[in-house]
């Protein structure tokens, strides 16, 4: 059993105000490049941005209206599962498959570790530096687990409850493509012998990681009200593919695919990968030991499992009417004076980009009106309610960048796939600039730190911030506390402030879970792919910020 360690007995979790994690010296050379530690460096102050209120004046009295944490894309993977395809990885220099990449990442057995890592730094999380008010709820943007199977889900869902947790899935010993007994040097082996990631990068051995990473440990539990949200790996396989028959079998069988089948053209073939994913799996194969749990999950049984999870609110958002209609978005009014919009932007049809369906683009008007004394509709007449206002924030799994996909192809085993046509990104956001209340938009799925505003280009409201947070899976590892204050001066300031969790920066430091959780930022840093020598930690506007806008008819 993995024990919970002590990094250095912090009694209070750090934001990024105050110290920032980077990298150090050079443990190892490689080839093509060095293997560093990690250290930590200054902290990085709020930048202020008045795109969307360039004339506000200084703040007067401040008073927070919400103030919560960001969790998105951990995407807990059963490394061990028949359904993953980390044999594409060897083509990352072929474009035509970049949309199906990556497949395999060199952390990935630990990212449950970093999860449980950022849920025990979220329990100890001070009060904002700005108001003084506690953090008190987190939402979940979806990409929470890999590969749509119920072993993840219930994986993620123990984390964030507490109590025991076992990351395991098969029979004994590892058996997936890390294990040492795979005599494949293609992927990273922390137990040795050398591969391509040492020889190439650098990488370090850490014998015995991968038995401890599969060992059962006591997950704290976040101990506040959270919410949830699906994304396109909780819909999809591998978060791209439908999960046909053939590949739902393939899930809880004995043979794992090592490769593609021999004369498979990959880049031709790129478009079954999502319609028919099996076919890459029938390649050359390897025994390993079937597990039903690896089942893939449907939409309703997504929506049952946050019913019967435990913890606050009941079904973490989801409704007995989520259930019903076998969908997976809504709204969370539990905030005085705000409303909470959480969308399902995941294609059933196909895809890793998203979209939502008519109806639910139908569905998204009736709540923002419902919130509005005075809004605009479609025409440009001005509708006037007589309903209380309230303050908007829309949550969903992509960003309006990335609602892209208008697949509109059949899953007989998510009904959604018949909410048709799919609305996109340009139409979805004239829309949201039809009501000024909305002022906020949180997102994940780009595993990138991004802030941008949205102005109304025809200048009817006073438009919103969108706000993306970087992944827990990949570097920088990071969640975002995000609070709504009211200046008192006729304007609103989001504050935006990355979290590092707690574990120290170097894993010599740490012990226990803090130890995998500290290996795993290692080891993210320096994947070659989406290291630290990636985007994915934008620039200082998209990471410590404080972004102002005009009060909705103020």
């Amino acid at each position: 059993m993995v024990t919970s360690g002590d990094p250095r007995a912090v009694t209070r979790a750090l934001t990024t105000l105050e110290r920032t994690i980077e990298p150090a010296a050079v443990l190892r050379t490689g080839t093509d490049g060095v293997y560093r530690r990690l250290r930590t460096g200054g902290g990085e102050p709020h930048v202020r941005r008045l795109d969307l209120a360039p004339d506000a004046g200084p703040p007067a009295e401040r008073r927070s209206l919400l103030h919560l944490l960001h969790l998105t894309d951990a995407q807990i993977v059963d490394v061990q599962s028949p359904v993953r395809f980390e044999f594409l990885d060897r083509h990352t220099d072929r474009e035509a498959l970049a949309p199906l990449l990556p497949t395999y990442r060199p952390h990935e057995s630990l990212q449950l570790h970093a999860l449980e890592a950022m849920i025990r730094t979220a329990r100890s999380l001070p009060p904002s530096q700005i108001s003084g008010a506690p953090v008190s709820l987190a939402v979940s943007t979806g990409d929470a687990i890999d590969n749509q199977q119920w072993n993840e889900l219930l994986w993620f869902l123990a984390v964030m409850r507490g109590g025991t947790v076992t990351p395991d899935s098969g029979g004994r010993g590892f058996e997936a493509v890390q294990g040492s007994s795979w005599e494949d040097p293609a992927y990273w082996r922390p137990d040795g012998p050398a591969d391509a990631y040492a020889e190439r990068w650098g990488f370090p051995s850490y014998p015995g990681l991968l038995a401890e990473a599969t060992e059962r440990f006591d997950a704290a539990g976040l101990e506040m009200p959270w919410l949830a949200c699906m994304g396109n790996h909780e819909g999809l396989v591998q978060g791209t593919s439908l999960p046909t028959e053939a590949v739902r079998s393939i899930a809880v069988g004995d043979r794992k695919a090592v490769a593609a089948p021999p004369g498979f053209d990959l880049e031709a073939n790129v478009d079954r990968f999502v319609s028919e994913p099996e076919a890459y799996l029938a390649g050359p194969s390897r025994a390993v030991t079937a597990d039903p749990d690896r089942r893939l999950f449907t939409r309703r049984a997504f929506v049952q499992a946050h019913l019967d999870a435990g913890g606050s609110p009941r079904g973490h958002g989801f409704t007995p009417e989520n259930l019903e209609r076998e969908t997976a978005y809504y709204v969370y009014d539990a905030v005085p004076g705000v409303r909470l919009v959480v969308l399902d932007t995941a294609n059933p049809g196909g895809f890793y980009e998203g979209s939502v369906g008519a109806k639910q683009s139908a569905w998204l008007e009736e709540r923002l009106a419902e919130v509005h004394a005075e809004h605009v509709d479609a025409a440009g007449d001005v509708i006037r309610t007589g309903n209380e206002d309230r303050l908007v924030v829309v949550f969903s799994h992509h960003g309006l960048e990335t609602l892209t996909n208008d697949l509109a192809r059949s899953n007989p085993f998510d009904p959604a796939a018949e909410d048709l046509p799919r609305v996109l990104g340009p139409a979805l956001r004239e829309v949201l600039h039809r009501f000024p209340n909305l002022i906020l938009w949180v997102s994940g799925h780009t595993h990138e730190h991004h802030v941008i505003a949205r102005p109304d280009p025809r200048g009817r409201t006073g438009g919103f911030w969108e706000v993306s947070t970087g992944a827990i899976a990949d570097w920088p590892v990071q969640s975002r506390l995000v609070e709504l204050v009211d200046n008192g001066n006729g304007t609103l300031s989001v504050f935006a402030t990355l979290v590092d969790h707690s574990a120290p920066p170097d894993p010599t430091d740490a012990e226990g879970l803090w130890r995998l959780a500290s290996i795993h930022r290692e080891v993210a840093a320096n994947d070659p792919y989406s290291g630290t020598g990636s985007i994915a930690a934008g620039e200082p506007t998209d990471r410590n910020v404080e972004l102002v806008v005009g009060v909705p008819n103020g």
